[in-house]
């Protein structure tokens, strides 16, 4: 080997500059060219904004803060592939209503959560119910955040939606 070696701390010096220019390369980059192939989609499709950044924020923040449980959710991203609801009766476990599942939060089309879940208590043993419909339709309600609940209970959250308001009542597979 020719030169010195490097130390544990060079190597983590050399780990925190590449995740620093990593970074920089999406802010100045790839997240603009996402934000206008979003915007360019919208606008293809005929979508009007119900929510922003702020109140995706304010959703999170008081899911984390004030539920007993975070709720499992599923997203559908503007730019992504149709997604299939999945069924909201067999929900096991709790929802990651973290920075990272979420963002970037200009691309969501939607969002259905499903406000219960089903405790583990064994292989053989069907755990309790837990469930927090009332106190997310309160929430939701306390910050002025439009959805519509379907009939196995779940709430669907646009974050953009066809501009004509009769077609909020559809499901989103049928909608687009």
């Amino acid at each position: 080997m020719t030169g010195k070696q490097l130390t544990k701390a060079d190597r983590a010096a050399r780990r925190a500059a590449d995740r620093a220019a990593r970074q920089a390369r999406w802010i100045e980059i790839e997240l603009p060219r996402l934000r206008a192939a979003v915007r360019a989609e919208v606008e293809r499709r005929g979508l009007a904004s119900f929510m922003n950044a702020t109140r995706w924020r304010a959703l999170r923040d008081a899911v984390l803060d004030e539920l007993p449980f975070p709720p499992v959710f599923q997203l559908q991203d503007v730019l992504g592939p149709r997604e299939i609801p999945w069924d909201g009766e067999q929900v096991d476990g709790t929802g990651a209503w973290i920075d990272e599942d979420l963002e970037p939060l200009f691309s969501i089309e939607w969002m259905r959560v499903v406000p219960r879940y089903r405790a583990f208590a064994g292989a053989l043993v069907s755990g309790p119910v837990h469930d927090c419909t009332d106190q997310f339709r309160d929430l939701l309600g306390r910050l002025h955040i439009p959805f519509r609940q379907d009939g196995a209970g779940a709430f669907w959250i646009y974050g953009y939606a066809p501009a004509d308001p009769a077609t909020l009542t559809s499901t989103p597979e049928e909608a687009t």
